[in-house]
């Protein structure tokens, strides 16, 4: 029964996934218009990487350790604060280092400092905490209510 939950809960987050760019897309587009459009895609693709070297894998290893580790509740915790210290040590490094980048790299910069938000962000995400109990509930709705704001 609680594969069945988790799978109607993780289902439901990824029609949304689909249906929200539907939706705001052609919003966003006329606002922004093209070129600002393009701007904002350049930019995040550019915070993409900063992002992906400050995650450096850690959702999915933390989730994996979690849940193998389910029984015990101390380890759990202790694998919690392990995992949750790396993942700040090297957003921390990540974030260090797009300070260098926006020093050599002046285009666009007020976008990308706009943008650092979801890098910081990265260091405080413990869904993968979650995932590991198999807990999709809380993660679903946590991420749902961020995706619709």
């Amino acid at each position: 029964m609680k594969i069945l939950k988790n799978y109607l809960y993780n289902m439901s987050y990824q029609i949304l996934l689909l249906i929200v760019p539907l939706i705001s897309m052609p919003y966003v587009s006329r606002v922004l218009g093209p070129n600002g459009l393009g701007e904002y895609s350049y930019t995040n693709s550019i915070m993409s990487y900063f992002i992906l070297f400050g995650t450096l894998g850690f959702t999915l290893y933390g989730s994996k350790e979690i849940a193998y580790i389910q029984a015990s509740k101390y380890k759990r915790s202790q694998v919690f604060w392990e995992v949750t210290f790396l993942k700040i040590i090297t957003t921390l490094l990540a974030f260090i280092s797009l300070i260098v980048f926006l020093y050599f790299f002046k285009q666009y910069k007020i976008l990308i400092i706009a943008q650092s938000v979801l890098l910081i962000s990265v260091a405080f995400d413990v869904s993968w905490y979650f995932m590991g109990i198999e807990d999709f509930k809380k993660t679903v709705i946590r991420n749902i209510i961020v995706k619709i704001l």
